[in-house]
């Protein structure tokens, strides 16, 4: 499976012409859970976790795959414009990149985030990755 890559501007945009929150773009399907990192030029700790998250989403078995979505979020960043850093993360609502989060859409609250983490390690995404498939499974077949 394949990480999407979706521009923070562009995330940006739609957020301020749908008025919905990120939550609610990114996790748009019940019965999902939806994996994101948001991730930002010139960051070490990024450039260390991409071919991993890469690696985690490729390995997972088929019939988990289905179940999730693998999103990275991209912030542009330069030594003289830190701008749009600063605006993900009031948008975003993290601090430090990579921050990695799992999402899942219900029937009555809409998106919600079960999993916040800064910069873990794949063993431990996995299992939460994991348990985020088992409640979006429970979710989509509550009456």
């Amino acid at each position: 499976m394949k990480v999407k890559t979706i521009e923070f501007v562009d995330l940006e945009n739609k957020i301020r012409k749908t008025r919905k929150s990120f939550r609610d773009i990114l996790a748009s399907e019940i019965g999902k859970a939806y994996v994101v990192a948001i991730t930002r030029d010139s960051c070490p700790a990024c450039q260390r976790q991409k071919p991993k998250l890469d690696q985690l989403a490729h390995s997972l078995p088929v019939e988990k795959g289905d179940k999730t979505v693998f999103v990275r979020i991209h912030v542009k960043y330069s030594d003289e414009s830190n701008e749009e850093a600063l605006r993900s993360k009031d948008v975003l609502s993290h601090y430090f990149f990579p921050t990695n989060l799992i999402l899942i859409r219900t029937k009555d609250r809409e998106a919600i985030e079960i999993y916040r983490n800064v910069s873990p390690r794949m063993s431990e995404l996995k299992r939460n990755i994991d348990v985020a498939i088992e409640i979006a499974e429970m979710v989509k077949d509550r009456n």
